[in-house]
């Protein structure tokens, strides 16, 4: 595998090139040197005693590559007929390369920018990480030794977010890193997944639940040391990440990219593009999703601390509850939960105070009671502890999965009725509502007379 890095001999393609350089150096990975020409910019013209324009760029390549080679680094110059982007996307492929370097190639220039310019195309269709590189000092001193590499990577929970995460081993090969993890949130969407309707001070805060799953979530993946940052916006989010990556001084902001097209990308946007664009830091990494598929990571074991168990106190529902703990290990916790149908959304409560959204109060320790008699008594020794908990909501499967999130439950563990035909179209499924509408696994106990 080697580093691919392009160069059209401007001073700033210059300075990408003594990036990649000191990379391939550190790595002790062979690097390529690649001048793409377009067919279009070849003189027709050019004097014949001084022989081809091709023969003339690989004379001037191969000095470049001089100037670079020496025991410690390999440089091989390679001029290339074709557009930019496609021609270093396609040699990168085809050299299976461990990554594709170049410099911020017009990023300056607003009618490049409408137009695309190379690094948005490369960004765009690159089947390994591409490194965008606009002040190169940073990662010289980096390089050297000097100091660590400030980085910031853009998580928003998605599997490409979590590609970018896990590509971070692939600079601890160069030199220390120090990582900041920045999250963009949309605060309706998120009060509406949580089922935090009405924002009371004495309650979880938002920030303090999405850092929490940002945390278990960093120490899956090995980085649980990692500073992180949050801001709220309801536009668009390549904006106020680099605001983020800007306040951490980050040197580089790593991204995962879906690499949409066509209808998909006008009707989800990009922010690795965007952020190609408007983000003020030295460098912007993009990782595509088909990284994984070239790649293949080993298969996880997911651990399971936290389990939500749901009951209305009949038999049936109550079985769910032994199989609940019997997933936690020593140390995990349960949370059990009774849903209190209200006749009003939650959502709604401000404004008709009158009415009781959870029933009557006073009904609410008798409830408690109920529940904690439910608990198996060899709990404790076990060393898993249990937390009961009323939801109101008028749905129950809604109420649940809202409350899955907020508790932030690895797993749900409910039982079924296994109603079928009309009874099933009559009184429902919470079961299946459940699994249809959850975001997490789902564990449903069947009655042992059911098929």
């Amino acid at each position: 595998m080697a580093i691919v890095v392009g160069t059209d001999f401007t001073d700033h393609a210059r300075e990408a090139v003594r990036v990649a350089a000191a990379i391939a150096e550190r790595t002790r990975t062979p690097l390529v040197l690649v001048h793409a020409a377009e067919p279009g910019m070849l003189r027709r013209d050019w004097p014949a005693e001084r022989g081809s324009a091709i023969t003339e760029l690989e004379q001037r390549l191969a000095a470049e590559a001089d100037r670079l080679s020496h025991p410690g680094l390999s440089v091989e110059p390679q001029v290339l007929l074709g557009m930019p982007d496609e021609a270093l996307v396609e040699h990168a492929a085809k050299l299976q390369a461990r990554m594709i370097i170049t410099a911020a190639l017009g990023w300056r220039s607003e009618k490049r920018w409408r137009l695309g310019g190379v690094p948005a195309r490369i960004a765009q269709m690159s089947r390994c990480p591409f490194l965008m590189v606009r002040l190169p000092e940073p990662f010289l001193d980096w390089c050297q030794g000097k100091r660590p590499l400030r980085v910031a990577v853009g998580d928003d929970f998605s599997h490409s977010a979590e590609l970018a995460l896990r590509w971070l081993p692939e600079l601890r090969r160069v030199g220390p890193v120090d990582l900041t993890v920045a999250h963009v949130y949309n605060p309706a969407t998120e009060y509406g997944r949580l089922g935090l309707y009405r924002v009371n001070p004495e309650s979880e805060n938002l920030e303090a639940i999405l850092e929490r799953d940002l945390r278990e979530r960093l120490s899956r993946i090995g980085e649980p040391h990692a500073e992180v940052r949050m801001a709220s916006d309801h536009g668009n989010v390549a904006e106020p990440l680099s605001r983020l990556a800007e306040a951490a001084r980050a040197d580089l902001l790593l991204l995962g990219t879906h690499q949409r097209r066509g209808l998909r990308r006008v009707r989800h946007g990009s922010v690795s593009l965007s952020a190609l664009q408007l983000a003020p830091v030295a460098a912007v990494a993009c990782v595509p999703t088909c990284v994984e598929r070239e790649a293949e990571a080993p298969v996880e074991i997911p651990a399971i601390q936290r389990v939500l168990v749901s009951t209305d106190f009949s038999p049936l529902a109550n079985r769910a509850i032994p199989h609940a703990l019997s997933l936690l290990p020593r140390g995990g916790e349960l949370i059990l939960a009774y849903v209190i149908e209200s006749p009003v959304p939650i959502v709604y409560a401000d404004f008709w105070p009158a009415v009781a959204l959870s029933g009557d109060e006073d009904d609410e320790p008798e409830l408690r009671r109920q529940l904690q008699a439910l608990v198996p008594r060899d709990v404790a020794g076990r060393g898993i502890t249990v937390r009961l908990e009323l939801l109101p909501g008028v749905h129950a499967a809604q109420a649940l999965c809202q409350a899955a999130e907020r508790y932030g439950a690895d797993i749900f563990c409910l039982s079924s009725h296994g109603r079928t035909g009309v009874r099933r179209a009559v009184l429902g499924s919470v079961a299946q509502e459940v699994v249809a509408r959850s975001r997490r696994p789902v564990l449903v106990v069947k009655h042992p007379t059911l098929p």
